[in-house]
């Protein structure tokens, strides 16, 4: 405090000289600089990524609680939306421009959504071969497991992307991810009520304004989004060692107690909140801290992703070829293998997400263009009544048609219905950035002067 007083001193008009009054100033810029420096630091580090602070030099408080109350999580953040795989940063109207996301894991977006759309050609028999292509067309049966078990793993790397970049909500965001899920239910219903492929009834219209429970995906991905602020929370607040132990054990229960013990059916084999918040958490953990295994070269992450899927379709063959169990749906390992929840489904999903972590692709308009659409593909495609008939569409391609044609037919209609989505898209995000946005907007603004936010 005697250099801050001698500086008082100095603006009263008492006699300092000035060699006083610098060597005072010196000293309490050494007292305050680290501080400072501190401080600033703190405020420009992206909470998205790794720290930018160096190891050591800054002390971390231990535990949850912090100066901020966990409401304002949902409104002060303006630079940073709602990490939805998909959903484009226009729903923000008021956020400050970012620098462009490199495309690699973009494409990946892309990709695993592909897998996603395949997986849905074949509802039937677990979509495994039936029994007679295993046994007059071994080869084909096999090439058929394995794809099969490549497109197991898009709902994975979906999540697992949303871990890796961490959700961080807003008010607007969570209204707009809303409004994603009732634009294409209730639109693709009435798209089949005017063309009469569907009757129309107020109950039908009713079930449809409720995108949560139209799609699975959809609840159990909102609920994850609410989470989100809490298990970032832990996320910046546990140590290494204890996010690892964490993740240890809640895989030695997902994996070993669920899967493979049916000790409990909690994860509902990866269709739940609760299987979400182990992938959300995982990729968290390998973006933040890492490992030796996760810094392999990009072919090792490719072998390890096309090995593990590889080994799902050879147990599935071997569950039919050395055992007799028919491969359905309803017998007990194969349903296991066919899991989200599986351990090998859950390898190859981190390992392609590694994979494309480590391409250097930079910037690409066109694939960032057709990434923020991937997840309306799934909500216009998945829509209950649009279902059935993509699923009949595939069905009668591949009745029709010798395979090599019907495999070009069905790549032609997958790709067409990604493209025709993405332009439709686009009216989806000008009707949100025209009438809805600036409403959303100016109601979070009141919400939070109120609230003192």
């Amino acid at each position: 405090m005697a250099e801050t007083s001698s500086l008082l001193n100095c603006r009263t008009g008492n006699r300092t000289t000035s060699s006083n009054l610098v060597a005072s100033a010196v000293r309490v810029a050494k007292t305050y600089d680290g501080a400072i420096a501190q401080l600033v630091e703190q405020r420009t580090e992206n909470p998205c990524v790794p720290g930018s602070i160096p190891g050591g030099t800054t002390k971390k408080k231990r535990g949850i609680a912090t100066q901020q109350r966990v409401v304002p999580l949902f409104f002060i953040s303006p630079s940073y939306p709602l990490s939805f795989p998909s959903m484009s940063t226009s729903s923000t109207a008021s956020a400050p421009a970012r620098a462009p996301r490199s495309s690699n894991i973009e494409l990946l977006r892309i990709v695993a959504m592909l897998f996603i759309m395949f997986l849905h050609l074949n509802r039937e028999n677990a979509g495994l071969p039936s029994i007679t292509i295993i046994e007059e067309q071994p080869i084909y049966a096999v090439l058929w497991s394995w794809l099969r078990m490549i497109n197991l793993t898009g709902v994975d790397v979906f999540i697992l992307i949303s871990g890796y970049f961490a959700i961080r909500p807003r008010v607007n965001s969570v209204i707009s991810l809303f409004f994603q899920g009732i634009f294409y239910s209730v639109g693709m219903y009435a798209f089949w009520v005017l063309t009469k492929q569907a009757d129309f009834s107020l109950g039908e219209l009713s079930m449809h304004l409720k995108p949560m429970k139209v799609y699975w995906f959809f609840g159990s991905y909102v609920w994850l989004v609410l989470l989100a602020p809490v298990l970032n929370r832990y996320v910046e607040s546990a140590t290494k060692r204890e996010f690892g132990l964490f993740l240890v054990v809640y895989y030695f229960f997902a994996c070993g107690m669920e899967w493979w013990m049916s000790a409990s059916s909690e994860l509902q084999r990866g269709y739940s909140v609760l299987a979400f918040i182990g992938l959300y958490l995982l990729a968290r953990y390998v973006r933040l801290h890492g490992g030796r295994w996760c810094e392999l070269a990009p072919r090792y992450d490719l072998l390890i992703f096309l090995g593990s899927t590889a080994l799902s379709a050879l147990l599935a063959l071997v569950l039919f070829w050395g055992m007799g169990r028919p491969l359905v749906g309803d017998d007990a390992l194969v349903d296991r293998l066919v899991s989200y929840t599986s351990p090998l489904c859950i390898v190859a999903s981190l390992s392609l997400l590694l994979f494309f972590s480590k391409i250097k692709l930079g910037h690409v308009r066109w694939i960032n263009w057709l990434a923020a659409s991937s997840f309306s593909v799934y909500l216009l495609h998945e829509e209950y009544v649009t279902r059935d008939h993509y699923g009949a569409l595939a069905n009668y391609i591949g009745d029709h048609y010798a395979k090599p044609v019907s495999l070009l037919l069905l790549m032609a209609l997958v790709l067409g219905v990604y493209l025709a989505t993405t332009l439709i898209d686009q009216v989806r995000k000008q009707v949100w950035k025209l009438l809805l946005a600036p409403v959303i907007g100016w109601i979070e603004s009141g919400l939070a002067g109120r609230l003192k936010l």
